[in-house]
């Protein structure tokens, strides 16, 4: 039975000027090897963070559903009718208290939900609404569209709307220390940071500055935007994410600004949270068609991702549609290199078991040295070079990363000098299938997501799935974007 397996060197992308060569293909011998057989073609990554690009990768483009799921389901004639969208007109309704809406601005197109909301709560003419942006994109490069987007959401919000504070979602750890605590009350609580009315010339200055937007420190974009005893807040989520270290921010701060341990801060959130607080939501989890949870059913195949044992729960929670369930059609390996140094274990691993796709997701550990980092390329390889034996002529694979790398790091343990690795933006993609023959396909440029749906796309014949591969011949390309298109 045909195979697909991906084999995944997270971290892995292609060299940017200024980077420290590490001479890829003197470290893989195999991967070198392999890269003169195979398609080639290159990816474009928007992370440098693991979870953010596992994200992309087991649910693909998610946000046209958040948004049409908010639209639908939740900000429609029924929602009078939702007893937690009731506690939150309560809570707004006991006092003149302001409304603080966090929200992360990914898209400008969240701002029709955001108004829809403010105009069904009709709210009197003096009741303030601030709204918080936090901002999670991870590369200096994406500050140009980021302000378009930030732009276009201080001039399109409701005119009861005001936008406060701005900061990077990364900006504190997720365990936040003293120091941290006491720059969230300034900012929080005082609106004692640097005022920016002109959002445009501060971000940009970050970016002069080669601050990513997920790092930058908050800022206030107006006056007063402090948050008061007895203020509501709600987090404008469009998935189950986690805002964790802000409400621990928030919370464990308050009691000491207000002087008093009975304060009121009634929190909601419109898709619940991955969280310990206890946060009412709008609604529960959503279905997202694209991932990988949803396609395995749709198709009947199973799943066998092979993880260091750290990761295995998030890759489930993500890869069954932000969902902790236990899904019979996606299972778990520890990540084990004795195990898989064994070329009888690659082989029962992909030919003898009943998984339909197979994933190995390997981590480049960039903590140490560039000597330690070679050494961890040569382990990796020896498993790759099963691996490509295995499937030769019999199953696709398909070699690529999920997120680039961009770190100063020693030589050696000896040397303390530095270099810089920059492995940004590009990823590489290697595909091998005995079933197209490269003179009459061609792999297209893509996303990690569509690597997932092409990989899939090899085992599960349905012309919805984004598929990279497509047939040589300007007419044929032609006809497969024309019916994508309707």
């Amino acid at each position: 039975m045909k195979k697909s397996v991906l084999f995944l060197i997270n971290g892995l992308g292609i060299e940017k000027p200024g980077s420290y060569s590490i001479s890829i293909d003197q470290c893989m011998p195999n991967l070198s090897r392999t890269k003169e057989t195979s398609y080639y073609n290159t990816g474009i990554i928007n992370s440098i963070e693991y979870r953010s690009a596992y994200e992309q990768f087991f649910l693909g483009k998610t946000y046209r559903t958040e948004l049409k799921y908010i639209k639908e389901q939740i900000l429609n004639e029924n929602l009078n009718n939702n007893p937690t969208y009731q506690s939150f007109v309560q809570a707004l309704n006991q006092s003149n208290c302001k409304l603080h809406v966090f929200l992360e601005p990914t898209t400008e197109k969240i701002v029709d939900q955001v108004n829809s909301l403010i105009d069904k709560l009709s709210l009197t003419e003096n009741r303030v609404v601030y709204l918080h942006l936090l901002l999670t994109q991870q590369t200096v490069s994406e500050y140009k569209k980021m302000i378009s987007i930030v732009n276009y959401i201080k001039y399109h919000i409701n005119t009861t709307i005001t936008v406060g504070f701005i900061i990077g979602k990364d900006t504190f750890t997720d365990n936040p220390s003293k120091d941290e605590m006491d720059i969230a009350k300034k900012l929080l609580f005082y609106c004692s940071a640097e005022r920016w009315s002109n959002t445009e010339l501060k971000l940009q200055s970050l970016m002069e500055s080669n601050i990513p937007p997920c790092k930058a420190p908050g800022f206030c974009a107006t006056n007063s935007c402090t948050i008061d005893n007895g203020d509501v807040i709600l987090f404008f989520n469009t998935r189950r994410t986690t805002y964790d270290k802000f409400i621990q921010l928030i919370y464990n701060n308050a009691g000491g600004v207000y002087k008093t341990d009975s304060y009121s801060l009634p929190t909601y959130s419109m898709i619940q949270l991955d969280t310990k607080f206890n946060i009412p939501c709008f609604s529960r989890n959503m279905v997202y068609d694209g991932s990988l949870a949803n396609i395995l059913a749709k198709a009947a195949k199973k799943a066998l991702i092979i993880t260091a044992e750290p990761n295995i729960s998030l890759v489930n929670f993500l890869a069954n549609g932000l969902e902790y369930v236990n899904n019979p059609n996606i299972q778990f390996m520890k990540l084990d290199y004795n195990y898989l140094s064994v070329p009888e274990n690659i082989t029962n691993i992909i030919d003898s078991s009943i998984y339909d796709l197979i994933i190995f997701d390997y981590h480049m550990d960039v903590s140490r040295t560039i000597n330690d980092l070679k050494a961890q390329l040569e382990t990796i390889d020896v498993v790759l070079g099963y691996v490509v034996n295995t499937c030769v002529n019999k199953h696709s694979l398909f070699i690529t990363s999920l997120y680039g790398i961009k770190k100063e790091i020693p030589l050696a343990p000896y040397n303390s000098e530095t270099v810089t690795i920059d492995y940004q933006m590009e990823i590489p993609i290697f595909f091998f299938d005995y079933s197209y023959p490269r003179s009459k396909y061609v792999l297209f440029p893509g996303e990690p997501y569509q690597v997932l749906t092409t990989a899939i796309s090899c085992i599960w014949d349905n012309n919805e799935l984004n598929n990279l591969i497509h047939p040589k011949g300007i007419i044929n390309n032609l006809l497969k974007a024309f019916k994508k298109e309707k």
